[in-house]
């Protein structure tokens, strides 16, 4: 019920964090599920050996049905993904739920560290938490698909198809900062941009008076160190006060570039809020600073001379921001993001192995004959999907964009005139290629943390297996339900930047570890094959709708993802009695 080319993809920029993968149990594991699932064809097969009757109405999802001889199958429809959740080692989360926070400060941003130490040392509090206030997050994915799909039968047994899906995916994601505007410690510095110019001449100012200051102190120390130099009676008092001064006005002087900046450029991307305790701090150290110069005779530091604090604190809409250079994040788009486009492209041979009813349509749709069929179909994907953007944090794919063998087996089983049965077994073999990517790598706790470049990595999926149960039912010679039971298994994912960029070793290589999702399914189904076979309708086609909802995962982080699909397939040249 759900092609392997047709499943969500990640909606992320970079892989999530899993644990280390172990290539020899998934081996092992594949070996088992392989061996597991040609022994259920084979089991199928043999409680077939009796005579079941003819077959009216085709289920949803793949089945082993010939395409007649010289005869068309134009396949169209729409296929829609949504999902909120997703599965992880820890259980079923929402999507995002590892960015909501009470404070969005140095856990999220670890490139504001030298501003909170600044910060500390500005105000002599030593616990000063960084916050730009609560982060609110919720993570939604839409992904739809408009599959094309041609099937042309060579012969009775063989036949050939070309799958041209075109996707269009959307993140919905929404990350709300600060909704009430008061949790934040700290704000916009007003040093940045164009408009700054007056908040950096400003601290430009302070610091060049306080480096006046220090100099000036220094020079006095130096000069009181000879016994015949006069002016000399605070400093030889308190020689160790002064040379403390000396220090503190050395380190206020650093913490200020830092955080507020100088004359030429802004220091931090946030400083202390106008008005607040900090900032009332911050003023008290200068001040403090001012008298302690004093005593020694020293005045370079005018009483005016303060940094320029923040007056903007970051709102609802503030978090676009800190995707964007200020932060030295580098992102170009933060949600709410669309891509379309033309995904992989699968072009495949199926070839009939066994028919009970010998590949003659009419004989299955007309004769109430028991029988089996099964056949095997061997094809290529291209890998025409664009990557991701590494530009877009939470980039949605319109494929995975790399080649891949792809084979795949099905078994019909028919007991009666009503009910039957499809088995199949897919497995995909993915190449490796290279792609764009951050590194660091990251997980999506770490979506805003800066010091990321983007790198060409080797990127090698893991072989895909899938096994599908589909009992079916039909009504009269038009209508059919179908039911679905799926079991995809994984393996494990490299990425492999080593060698390129800045970052070490340890930073640019990551494991994906092998993940299993299973999935029930639920379809109607409309045929007229069976009519127009008989002459009494004037078409013959086809239309179905499933519906797929995840039961539960095990292993790396898996979409939770409820399916929709709707298909419509037509055929030409499809035998008449």
């Amino acid at each position: 019920m759900l092609p392997s080319s047709l499943l969500p993809v990640r909606p992320s920029h970079v892989p999530s964090r899993s644990l280390p993968s172990a290539p020899r149990r998934a081996a092992s594991r594949g070996a088992r599920r392989w061996s597991r699932a040609l022994a259920l064809q084979f089991a199928l097969a043999a409680v077939a050996d009796t005579p079941v009757f003819a077959q009216k109405v085709a289920g949803v999802g793949d089945d082993a049905i010939p395409i007649p001889r010289g005869g068309y199958r134009l396949q169209v429809g729409g296929l829609w993904n949504d999902y909120r959740e997703v599965y992880t080692p820890d259980g079923k989360r929402p999507q995002l739920s590892a960015l909501a926070t009470d404070n969005f400060g140095l856990a999220f941003l670890p490139q504001l560290s030298t501003a909170q130490a600044g910060i500390r040392t500005l105000s002599g509090s030593p616990n000063f938490a960084l916050s730009l206030g609560p982060l609110e997050a919720s993570g939604e994915v839409r992904q739809s698909i408009a599959p094309l799909a041609v099937d042309y039968g060579v012969s009775k047994r063989l036949s050939v198809r070309v799958l041209v899906p075109y996707v269009e995916s959307r993140d919905v994601s929404q990350l709300v900062l600060n909704r009430n505007g008061t949790g934040a410690t700290v704000g916009r510095n007003p040093a940045l941009g164009t408009a700054g110019a007056a908040s950096r001449a400003t601290n430009g100012a302070l610091v060049a008076q306080i480096e006046a200051a220090r100099a000036a102190l220094a020079s006095e120390i130096t000069r009181c160190a000879s016994p015949t130099a006069t002016g000399c009676t605070a400093i030889r008092a308190n020689p160790a006060g002064a040379q403390t001064v000396v220090t503190r006005a050395t380190s206020i002087r650093d913490a200020l570039v830092s955080v507020y900046g100088n004359a030429t450029a802004a220091g931090s991307p946030v400083v202390p809020i106008s008005g607040s305790p900090t900032h009332t701090a911050v003023v008290a150290t200068i001040t403090t600073l001012r008298t302690d110069f004093g005593a020694y005779g020293i005045s370079n530091i005018a009483e005016t001379a303060l940094p320029a604090a923040a007056t903007t604190v970051y709102g609802p809409a503030g978090i676009t921001s800190v995707a964007s250079d200020t932060f030295n994040v580098g992102y170009a788009e933060l949600g709410n993001t669309r891509r379309a486009g033309i995904g992989d492209i699968d072009l495949t041979a199926t070839y009939l192995l066994f028919d009970s009813f010998d590949g003659d349509q009419l004989k299955r749709l007309l004769t109430p004959t028991r029988g089996i069929r099964s056949n095997v179909t061997v094809g290529w994907r291209f890998g025409t999907a664009g990557a991701d953007r590494t530009e877009d944090a939470f980039d949605v794919p319109i494929g995975e964009g790399a080649a891949a063998l792809l084979v795949r087996s099905t078994t019909d089983v028919l007991f009666n005139d009503r009910a039957w049965m499809s088995a199949t077994v897919r497995a995909v073999r993915p190449f490796g290629d290279r792609v764009a990517m951050r590194v660091p790598f990251v997980d999506e706790s770490t979506t805003f943390a800066s010091g990321t470049s983007v790198v060409s990595a080797a990127r090698t999926l893991g072989n895909r297996l899938e096994l599908e149960l589909a009992p079916r039912l039909s009504f009269g010679q038009f209508f059919g339900v179908s039911a679905g039971y799926l079991v995809r298994y994984w393996g494990a994912d490299r990425y492999d930047a080593g060698g390129e960029g800045t970052a070490p070793a340890s930073a640019t290589q990551l494991d994906v570890a092998s993940r299993t999702v299973s999935a029930a399914a639920f379809g109607v189904s409309f045929s007229t094959l069976s009519s127009y076979a008989r002459g009494r309708s004037r078409f013959p086609a086809e239309v179905s709708y499933t519906h797929t909802r995840p039961l539960g995962a095990s292993g790396g982080v898996v979409p939770a993802a409820s399916t929709d699909r709707l298909e419509l397939r037509v055929y030409t040249g499809f035998p008449r009695r």
